[in-house]
């Protein structure tokens, strides 16, 4: 009735072993997320929520004093699980949380919360690629997060973002991804497109532009299982990209 959630842990889903609890916290910072898992191409299958106590702007966690007295819920549940924040392995968090506190996270900045991302899989064995933006969920629109199995473009502008998600799905540049970066754990980390060299979107490009529409239109038939259509955009995808 206070607007608040009841959430609980998914205690299984990590490498250690930790208890599984039900709390009630405040909405404020829970946001949809997504996994490699969950990426198809031209589509996200399955959305589950993570905790972001990290201010996006200044690169570090919300203040204790913050935290405590504007989400003081949240708070409580963080404390439940500090020995285990703490006692996190990599040598990146344990510095964060040396110069700040103990529920500090790594790779949390503006671009976490771009209005548009193009998501792909990663420790994977080829490019699975998809455009996200905004998740309707019980208690309002929230951004959809992309967790550590995943890279991603961010953009402010929905064509951009499908204009990429086309040419990155395509054969050719997946292919050629392929021929360098190994299957397995280091597939498909977000320094492989540095050697992709996709031009620049450009708005009043008419190549660009059918990209995008390709895209979009692609979407739009994978989310209610056209695979025939999907399969006829992605024949029409590949020779664009090719004269691109």
């Amino acid at each position: 009735s206070d607007g608040s959630l009841l959430i609980r842990n998914i205690a299984e889903r990590g490498k250690k072993k930790i208890k599984k609890v039900e709390h009630v916290i405040e909405p404020d910072l829970i946001f949809p997320a997504i996994s490699g898992a969950d990426i198809e191409r031209w589509r996200i299958k399955n959305v589950n929520f993570v905790l972001v106590v990290q201010d996006p702007v200044i690169r570090g966690p919300y203040p204790e004093e913050k935290m405590k007295g504007k989400w003081p819920r949240t708070y409580n549940y963080l404390l439940e699980f500090k020995d285990i924040l703490i006692s996190r392995s990599s040598r990146v968090i344990k510095e964060l949380i040396e110069r700040s506190t103990f529920y500090a996270m790594y790779g949390i900045g503006p671009y976490t919360f771009s209005q548009y991302k193009v998501v792909w899989k990663r420790m994977a064995c080829d490019i699975f690629a998809a455009v996200v933006s905004q998740h309707k969920t019980p208690f309002g629109y929230k951004v959809i997060i992309p967790t550590d199995t995943t890279s991603f473009f961010p953009t402010q502008d929905e064509n951009e973002a499908h204009y990429l998600c086309a040419v990155i799905n395509s054969k050719l540049v997946r292919d050629f991804i392929k021929s360098f970066s190994s299957a397995g754990r280091g597939f498909g980390t977000p320094s492989v497109m540095q050697y992709v060299g996709i031009p620049k979107f450009d708005p009043n490009n008419k190549l660009h532009q059918k990209l995008a529409e390709i895209s979009q239109k692609s979407h739009q038939f994978k989310l209610v299982g056209k695979e025939e259509e999907v399969k006829q955009l992605e024949r029409k995808n590949e020779k664009l990209v090719k004269m691109l």
